[in-house]
């Protein structure tokens, strides 16, 4: 049958209603890669509207929209992994319901804790901050326009461009985002932009001052062949050394080697735009930027992959990819052609390394290791090149030491001179383009105090323990009282000597505090079993059963608690028959007696917990003893959990709480936790049993749930 002829263009007149009112419906594209223009100016999307990567939450927050979206039906917060200080803050919310807060600059971790600055979403106030007013159109159902600005100790506010604070404040300098939304509120957010502000550029523009090369080591492989031939002698050939110039940007080629900064970072916002060429088809460009490295060295600390892999070689594992940590985490995503110049962002903060590459994240990671692997000392800022075909072209370097607390950052600490470093010739510049000043020669004196310092450096940065390293950086003091950076060691080596003592003295404190609890609960018990025991002497079952239960809960068990249980049962039970038969019922009779039979013969119960986020989301543990421990290590001085949570974040305590297992019945007990445990949303006391259901949901420190699942066979 032919088709009318109206029906194309009906089709025709719906797709253009649809493209002229979807504006008006709400509708939203991809939010895409970040414009080039704002990538360039040093912009990072902190949303990319499809996942919530680099982010932590507590609550249900979905992504619907290219927008976060949180759960009314509880509070929620969802905080930003990495850490700011000094920044240019932009973002779209609306909220539905009630009111909503973002909280900057937060950090418990600094010393002291940074509690960090509340800016309500309502009328764009920030508690703290004065100097402006409140909006005045308050923010509506409709989506509003926040911007937040903080350089230093001052800070401001607009909400849908009116200002709404504008002042100054010591407190806090570094710290985390976390919106919150509290229950009954819907609180949506996008576009979430972030500049980095403050940074001093490492680069002048025009020469390699502050700079200095590294020659690649010595190649260990030798030839097999012993003939005296040129080139096949035997000994390795020396590899080329590479060539550096800093005449309008920073270009190295044609060697092995590394450009390293002379100043020292630990904790920093770093922001450069480079361009690299590949050596091969696979895209490896055989150039990296690396951080936190002995001076001097060629291969240390960590380091930045600028390889430009496809998605199949990050799959495969042949290439980290633009943005990915060596040997540690690929890159996210890498869409950088070979050649094309890209804008990096890395910020490292303590444990935590995030790396923004054209303002999309890539890489968000948490270094877990010990200390040893885990890279923490200040180091050198550098970048390497391990080809002679490899190329790197580095058109702007900035960075920004972030500061440890309400006091400003120190100013980064000089790198020693190391020696057999190369000096550095701009290629496109005459020899006189790094002047060279003239120093008087030391007196024998200076010279073996500078050595017995060097030697004595060199022994600092190799510390197998925070003991030994104040020893020798003592010495150092001692003979050059202006050295900051072994000033700087002593006081990280002597905090964390400090941090030790403190967690041991806590440890202790806690496990007597735990003992101290153990026995009241000891002595509680007991005193139940003797009140159960008056209680069946004077007649009074229901009293005597209340009172058991009350001792059960609290951990009593044995023979004489048994005695006592199936006491209490065969009297209630006995009770049970006088009355039915009393009454005369033998229709009672008739249906208890099945009953009766059916309950002696008992049933079964199976009881579980279920992990429902974490690393070890789904994994269940079978409840088979009577107590089963739930903390945040494996063994302590004797003492074990059965339930491991692993929280970098360290909010669960040690041991935090037990599930106490009573015939088919299950209680949980918070012990004395630092962050506290919750059930079905309400905290509980510690030391006080409390009964768990099938299917209920506890939490521990908002930072692992759990939820319990009886089954009977």
């Amino acid at each position: 049958m032919p088709r009318p002829r109206h029906n194309g263009r009906a089709l025709a007149a719906a797709a253009l209603s649809l493209l002229f009112l979807a504006p008006w419906m709400g509708a939203s594209e991809p939010a895409g890669p970040l414009p080039t223009d704002e990538a360039s100016q040093g912009w990072i999307r902190l949303f990319d509207g499809t996942s919530r990567s680099g982010w932590s939450s507590n609550g249900d927050w979905q992504i619907a929209g290219n927008a976060l979206v949180s759960d009314s039906a509880e509070q929620s917060r969802l905080r930003m992994t990495a850490s700011f200080s000094d920044f240019d803050l932009k973002f779209e919310a609306r909220m539905t319901g009630g009111p909503a807060t973002l909280l900057l600059r937060a950090d418990p971790q600094s010393k002291p804790a940074q509690p960090g600055y509340t800016m309500s979403l309502s009328d764009g106030t920030m508690e703290g901050i004065s100097g402006a007013e409140p909006a005045s159109t308050p923010a509506t159902r409709a989506w509003n326009t926040y911007e937040v600005k903080a350089e230093g100790t001052h800070l401001l506010a607009t909400l849908n461009g009116k200002m709404t604070a504008d002042g100054k404040n010591t407190k806090n300098r570094v710290g985390y985002f976390e919106f919150a939304a509290p229950r009954g509120t819907k609180l949506e957010v996008r576009s979430i932009q972030l500049k980095p502000l403050g940074l001093d550029r490492l680069y002048n523009g025009s020469n390699l001052d502050g700079w200095r090369a590294v020659a690649a080591p010595a190649p260990e492989k030798k030839s097999k062949l012993k003939l005296p031939i040129p080139g096949l002698s035997g000994k390795p050939k020396p590899s080329r050394n590479v060539r550096w110039s800093g005449s309008g940007g920073i270009h190295g080629e044609g060697g092995e080697g590394l450009l390293e900064s002379t100043t020292a970072y630990d904790d920093f916002v770093l922001q450069f735009t480079a361009k690299t060429s590949a050596i091969d088809g696979d895209g490896h460009t055989a150039t990296e930027i690396f951080f936190r490295g002995t001076p001097g060295q060629f291969d240390s600390g960590y380091a930045i992959s600028t390889d430009t892999a496809t998605a199949r070689q990050l799959e495969d594992g042949k290439s980290f990819g633009v943005g990915g940590l060596v040997r540690l985490e690929k890159a996210r995503a890498s869409s950088i052609a070979a050649g094309q110049p890209f804008t990096g962002t890395v910020i490292a903060r303590a444990h935590r390394i995030t790396v923004w590459i054209n303002g999309t994240l890539v890489t968000d990671y948490y270094d877990s290791r010990p200390e040893g692997a885990y890279h923490s000392a200040a180091g050198p800022l550098g970048f390497r090149i391990q080809s002679d075909k490899a190329k790197l072209d580095l058109l702007d370097v900035q960075i920004a030491a972030l500061p440890k607390g309400p006091a400003p950052p120190p100013p980064p600490a000089p790198v020693l001179e190391i020696p057999g470093t190369t000096p550095i010739t701009p290629a496109a510049a005459p020899p006189a383009a790094i002047p060279v000043p003239t120093v008087l020669g030391p007196s024998p004196e200076d010279k073996a105090n500078q050595e017995q310092i060097r030697r004595l450096t060199m022994d600092a940065l190799s510390a197998s323990t925070p003991e030994e390293a104040v020893r020798i950086n003592k010495q150092i003091l001692f003979l050059d009282p202006g050295d900051m950076p072994a000033q700087q060691r002593l006081d990280k080596a002597q905090g964390q000597i400090d941090a030790a003592n403190a967690q041991r003295e806590h440890g202790m404190a806690e496990q007597q505090a735990s003992t101290t609890r153990l026995q009241e609960n000891i002595a509680r018990r007991d005193a139940l079993v003797r009140q159960t025991q008056d209680a069946l002497l004077q007649g009074s079952l229901n009293q005597a059963r209340d009172r058991l239960n009350d001792a059960q809960r609290l951990g009593a068990s044995g023979p004489a608690v048994d005695r006592l249980q199936a006491l209490i049962r065969s009297r209630l039970r006995d009770r049970l028959l006088l009355r039915a038969g009393l009454g005369g019922g033998g229709l009672l009779v008739l249906v208890g007696l099945p009953v009766f039979f059916w309950r002696r013969r008992g049933r079964t119960v199976i009881a579980y917990l279920i992990a429902l986020d974490g690393v070890d989301k789904g994994k269940r543990y079978l409840l088979n003893q009577e107590v089963t421990h739930i903390g945040g290590v494996a063994m302590d001085g004797g003492r074990k959990n059965e339930v491991l949570v692993r929280d970098p974040d360290r909010q669960v305590s040690r041991f935090h709480c037990e599930v106490h297992k009573r015939d088919r019945n299950c209680y949980l007990i918070d012990l004395d936790s630092s962050n506290g445990t919750s059930l079905r949303n309400h905290p509980l006391q510690p030391g006080v049993a409390a009964r768990l259901r099938d299917g209920d949901r506890f939490t521990l420190a908002r930072a692992a749930a759990f939820e319990l699942h009886l089954e009977r066979q």
